[in-house]
């Protein structure tokens, strides 16, 4: 009986000392140490944050505004009432405010591209280049245009404004046609009420600077400081943003009657005139912006000064303090100047203009067309959105477009009747 006890006892000390090791071992399993953290990502470059005046994406976003209002006219009229709303909207810009806006949202444009982007927040933390940087950009603002990253970026701009250009000019090719479609419409031929006063409406629409829309001006800004959320569509052969999507021109085929380009009063009667190519449905054959030099430097004075702008605004040189040296590289000159002559073009076309339907001609091409052209030519110096003309000759080697035909036709002279003289009968 002792022994039974004994040996039952040193059992259990057996089986109480394995189970104390037991917990001594799952216990320090628990509290061991986790594994170290990975080290802390390399801290982003030191330097001043972006930066980039409201004044600049104001002049943006009026721009913005009046590409969507223009680019989606169309050459449709119940009456000269409709024409002469569509006149007044169509002319309601000031040149230089539009070429102004056209180079600030090029600026926003190049600040969307990454490798440039990348390149100037490196140049932006150290004091030394940044300073040396800034003062080359603004001796020379063609100085952009050699910085690493530079060309994707012009390449965006040159997208963004030529897609602009293009769809305005494509509206006007439109509005154009209709100047020839409603010569069928009798009230088409009736002379516009007060020809005087729709002059001086279009001259006072020329000078009087839009209004800035605050929400847009702010989705642009904010897309500016960020870099992400600003699309471009360019129907031009390339996309930055979206998808690439393939649209060209026609070529012009020639034509027996010519169009003037500055006078209503050349254009054909619409009993004869063929469709103007330019909004014509035949077949295209190279597209204006399928051509290796559409990109070449040297850029234009737009691209060149959009460039800089967004170039100080990424080494954080773009803000409210700097504003002076920004709003001196709006001005590019050459936009300028385009859009002040198509505005002289308009003047001089409503100075003739009589019927609606040439009012119809004066939007088509001097308001829309010619403004198209304008940002065109802003975006590179190797566009054009005119269509190729191939001239005819006649057999005497004169040119066929030598006799063009009356916008109206001139009502037939009359002979002057013969008199009669009374001779006598020889008896």
């Amino acid at each position: 009986m002792k022994l039974a006890l004994t040996k039952g006892f040193g059992t259990s000390l057996i089986a109480l000392s394995f189970a104390i090791t037991l917990a001594g071992t799952l216990a320090g399993c628990a509290t061991d140490a986790p594994p170290p953290a990975p080290p802390p990502p390399p801290p982003a470059p030191a330097g001043p944050p972006v930066a980039l005046a409201s004044e600049i994406s104001d002049a943006a976003a009026v721009y913005k505004d009046y590409i969507e209002k223009v680019s989606v006219m169309r050459g449709q009229y119940a009456d000269g009432a409709a024409i002469q709303a569509q006149l007044a909207s169509a002319e309601s810009f000031e040149p230089n405010q539009l070429a102004h806006g056209a180079v600030a949202y090029a600026a926003i444009v190049a600040m969307q591209e990454p490798a440039f982007r990348s390149i100037m927040r490196t140049y932006a933390a150290n004091d030394t280049t940044r300073a040396d940087i800034r003062a080359k950009l603004i001796a020379d603002p063609a100085y952009a245009a050699v910085i690493p990253g530079a060309d994707a970026a012009a390449r965006r701009v040159i997208l963004a404004l030529s897609s602009d250009g293009q769809s305005v000019y494509k509206a006007g090719a439109g509005v154009k046609q209709a100047a020839y479609d409603i010569q069928h419409e009798k009230w088409s031929k009736e002379f516009v009420a007060d020809r005087d006063g729709r002059l001086a409406l279009a001259k006072a629409n020329s000078v009087t600077l839009a209004s800035v829309q605050s929400d847009d001006s702010a989705r642009l800004l904010a897309a500016a400081l960020s870099g992400q959320g600003l699309v471009t569509s360019a129907d031009t052969g390339q996309s930055t943003g979206q998808s690439t999507v393939q649209v060209g021109l026609p070529v012009q085929a020639t034509q027996a009657t010519p169009i003037n380009g500055g006078n209503p009063a050349m254009i054909p009667d619409a009993g004869t005139a063929p469709v103007p190519a330019e909004a014509s449905a035949t077949s295209a054959a190279t597209s204006v912006f399928d051509r290796p030099d559409l990109f070449n430097q040297p850029y234009t004075q737009a691209v060149n000064r959009a460039l800089t702008i967004a170039a100080l605004a990424l080494l954080g040189e773009g803000g409210e303090t700097n504003l002076p040296t920004l709003t001196s590289l709006l001005d590019d000159g050459d936009g300028q100047r385009c859009l002040q002559m198509s505005k002289l073009n308009l003047y001089q076309c409503l100075a003739v203009a009589k019927p609606h339907y040439e009012d119809v001609f004066c939007v088509g091409q001097h308001v829309l067309m010619d403004t198209g052209q304008c940002l065109g030519k802003m975006s590179s110096n190797a566009l054009s959105f005119a269509p190729v003309t191939r001239v005819g000759f006649k057999a005497d080697g004169t040119s066929a477009y030598a006799d063009p035909k009356p916008y109206l036709k001139p009502a037939p002279v009359k002979k002057a009747a013969k008199k009669k003289v009374a001779t006598k009968k020889k008896k």
